[in-house]
């Protein structure tokens, strides 16, 4: 007896087809979305601070960011522990060059030297739960183009007069303006009232700068 073949063997089902193509097409557009928000920014994964590591004493240490950077140390605590503290996030605004023109006070003569721009966190106001980005604004003026220097960058963050939290990151950076973004998920029972954010700069050889900005957490 001579057996028919199935015409449909080695054949996906329409049916199974048109569904794949469509959690395809609802994934890229879920990717394209994030980069959509902005497109700038560089994430450096696997640097989040999970949720209950606010320690008393100690630090914490996020998930290496790789190449020339380091660590993102540090961690929520008090008031404020069991919160997140999210992915770091930066990205160069302006080069040597264009940040120069901004320093006309600067020469060459004086080595390497680092200036605070802008400190700010959006949004201004949360509610317990929430998360706010610590965003943090830098110039780092070098004697040549191809100079890069160690910097080490600090978020501290204190409610009535006592630390809740502190982020820290040692990275090399080219000469030149830089942004960098801080994202912390807040527990659901902070306290409501005004956190202050004191965030600061550092370079052995090119001092050290400091600049403090207020977030508000309300019921």
């Amino acid at each position: 007896m001579r057996l028919k073949r199935s015409r449909n063997r080695g054949r996906i089902p329409m049916r199974t087809f048109v569904s794949l193509a469509a959690i395809a097409a609802l994934f890229l557009s879920i990717l394209s979305g994030c980069a959509a928000q902005n497109p700038s920014l560089r994430e450096h994964r696997g640097t989040a601070i999970g949720a209950g590591t606010g320690v008393v004493g100690g630090a914490v240490v996020g998930g290496l960011l790789g190449g020339k950077r380091g660590a993102v140390v540090g961690g929520l605590l008090g008031g404020l522990a069991g919160g997140l503290v999210g992915n770091y996030y930066d990205q160069r605004e302006k080069t040597l060059a264009e940040t120069r023109r901004s320093y006309t006070d600067y020469s060459a003569a004086k080595g390497t030297r680092l200036r605070i721009e802008r400190v700010g966190t959006k949004p201004p106001a949360v509610a317990p739960g929430d998360t706010v980005e610590i965003h943090l604004t830098y110039a780092v003026l070098t004697p040549r183009e191809d100079v890069t220097v160690p910097v080490r960058e600090s978020r501290e963050i204190l409610f009535n007069g006592s630390k809740v939290g502190e982020t820290s990151v040692d990275i090399e950076r080219e000469g030149g303006t830089w942004r960098s973004v801080v994202p912390i998920t807040l527990p659901g029972n902070a306290r409501p009232g005004n956190y202050r954010v004191v965030a600061s700069v550092e370079s052995r050889g090119g001092g050290k700068d400091i600049e403090e900005i207020t977030f508000r957490v309300h019921r």
